[in-house]
Parts: C-alpha cells; sequence; structure tokens
C-alpha cells in the first residue's frame, strides 16, 4: 500500500461521481458499496467495478459487513477490479480478516495480478472492534491500514454511549487504543475514518490535527470540499521537513563517524530521534508525489 494522507467516499453506484472523484485532490477513492448505496443499488454499484473510470489514483473498495450476506460477492467483485485495496465495515473477527486474505490470494492466482498485492483495511466501528483490533492487524500480512470510525452519530459512538465532539473527549481511549493496537501490530499507515460536518471545516481541522497528534496518518473524507484540510493536516510543513533532513544528515555524518548520539541545535539527537526525522521526511516525500499523481 502506498502512504496516502486522503481518502474519499464515493457511492460505487455513481460512474460519474468516481470520475470526478479521481481529480479531485485526494490521494485515493474508495468505491463505496456500503451506507451511500440503497439495497436496490448495490448489484448496480457492485457490477461498476468492472467498469471504474481511468485515474491517476488508487482506488480502494468499502465492502459491506460480513453479516449482511453481501461481504463476499463484493470481495470478489474488489478482487477482479483495479482496485488495489477491500476494507471491511465494522470488522470485529480475525477470522473473517484471514478468510478474505485467502479469498483474495484465490482471486490473484486466477488472474494478472500479483499474489499478497490487495491491501486488507478493518474499519473499527465498536467495541470489539476496538478490543481486537490488534488480532485483526495480526490475521493477515495484507493489513497494512486499520481505520478508526468514530463518525459522529456513528455505530462506535452508539456502541459505547459516549458524547462525540470534534475535540475527541469522549472517544479519546478508543481512538488511542486503535492507534496503540495498530502500531503494536506493525499497521504502518493507522487512518482515521470520516468527519460527517462536511459544512464545517474548522471542525475538520480541529479532529485531523488531534488525529495526526496521536499518529495517525491521514483521513478519510466524504466530500471533496475536505480534502484540502486533511491534506493540509497530514502533510509536514517545509520548515519541518527542512529541519528534520539536517537532523538527519547530522547524525548520519555522526554515525559513520562512530558515534550515535549527537547534538543539534541544542537537542540530543540519537537513532530514536533519527528514525522519528526518517519517518517526517517519507511522509512529505509522499505527499509530494501524491501532489503530482493527483
Amino acid at each position: 500500500m502506498d502512504p496516502v494522507r486522503s481518502m474519499l467516499f464515493t457511492p460505487g453506484n455513481r460512474l460519474d461521481m468516481l470520475g470526478k472523484a479521481v481529480h479531485s485532490g485526494t490521494d485515493a477513492v474508495i468505491v463505496d458499496l456500503e451506507d451511500s448505496v440503497s439495497v436496490d443499488n448495490k448489484p448496480e454499484a457492485r457490477a461498476n467495478l468492472a467498469r471504474l473510470p481511468d485515474s491517476p489514483v488508487a482506488y480502494y473498495v468499502r465492502t459491506n459487513a460480513v453479516e449482511t450476506g453481501l461481504m463476499w460477492d463484493d470481495v470478489v467483485a474488489a478482487g477482479r477490479s483495479p482496485a488495489v485495496g477491500v476494507i471491511i465495515p465494522k470488522a470485529e473477527d480475525p477470522n473473517v480478516v484471514s478468510q478474505v486474505d485467502g479469498a483474495l490470494t484465490v482471486l490473484e492466482l486466477t488472474s494478472a495480478k500479483t499474489a499478497g498485492s490487495i491491501t486488507i483495511i478493518p474499519l473499527i466501528e465498536s467495541a470489539i472492534g476496538v478490543r481486537l483490533t490488534y488480532e485483526m492487524a495480526l490475521a493477515s500480512d495484507r493489513v497494512e491500514c486499520v481505520m478508526f470510525g468514530g463518525g459522529e452519530q456513528g455505530d462506535l459512538v452508539a456502541d459505547l454511549g459516549v458524547e462525540w465532539t470534534p475535540e475527541g473527549t469522549g472517544l479519546m481511549q478508543a481512538r488511542s487504543q486503535v492507534l496503540l493496537s495498530s502500531r503494536a501490530a506493525g499497521v504502518p499507515y493507522p487512518m482515521e475514518a470520516v468527519f460527517m460536518d462536511f459544512r464545517n471545516p474548522d471542525g475538520l481541522r480541529v479532529e485531523c490535527e488531534l488525529a495526526r497528534t496521536l499518529g495517525y496518518v491521514g483521513k478519510v473524507a466524504i466530500h471533496p470540499a475536505q480534502i484540502e484540510v486533511i491534506n493540509d493536516v497530514f502533510t509536514p510543513a517545509p520548515d519541518v521537513v527542512e529541519y528534520q533532513r539536517k537532523v538527519l544528515a547530522a547524525f548520519e555524518e555522526a554515525e559513520a563517524e562512530g558515534m550515535a548520539s549527537i547534538a543539534v541545535d541544542g537537542k540530543m539527537v540519537d537513532y530514536a530521534v533519527a528514525r522519528v526525522a526518517r519517518a517526517v521526511i517519507a511522509r512529505a516525500e509522499a505527499a509530494s508525489r501524491a501532489g503530482k499523481e493527483g
């Protein structure tokens, strides 16, 4: 999976909207087969996966939840499509993640796709999902991203009985737990799901900044108007990147001379600090590439 700052949900039954979404500035497009598509239109949305518009950015597919009985047909259609990833909503069961892995392997082996190339993304939207994030992340090597679904009036808010605010106080423990579990399992790209009020860019920025502070690397949008804020918050500032390059260059020079701890601008720099510097630089370079592709 390539690192992304933003992903835009788009109804799978609207090819016209998908055509616009890929040029919206988002780093990736999520073709939604679930909540944004009515029951009557779900077959059309699934069939559209075979005729997705050409895109400069990657496609991902959000399937229907396993309990609906629709998910497996969605997974098959997604595995045969140009999509590079499958998002499992209301993810709660490591066994389901493992089974999706197996299904995707069969689809890859019977097509021209490279084995293991399709990413699985569990979307955490319940208390048990929060509790089992670590186990789900370890259930498949395909899990390179986990999404925290803490949207206003969403399933997780209802499940926990918390009061939702942009500041995130009520969801702080769950948001932190999903991040910790993802990182502990080695997931490189933990992301936040949606901010529902697309007419409130200030509230969106508050939630994005909270997510970034906790360690999330990006956020999902439900409207193109949200993408600019999301990309801005999750792109390291130029002065920050410049400083981290300075830190890393000084450390690597010192390391070549046999030293593993030096001072840069009065601050101690060691292997851990260098690791942070590399991560910031990598995010900035990924953002630059995404901007050119979009």
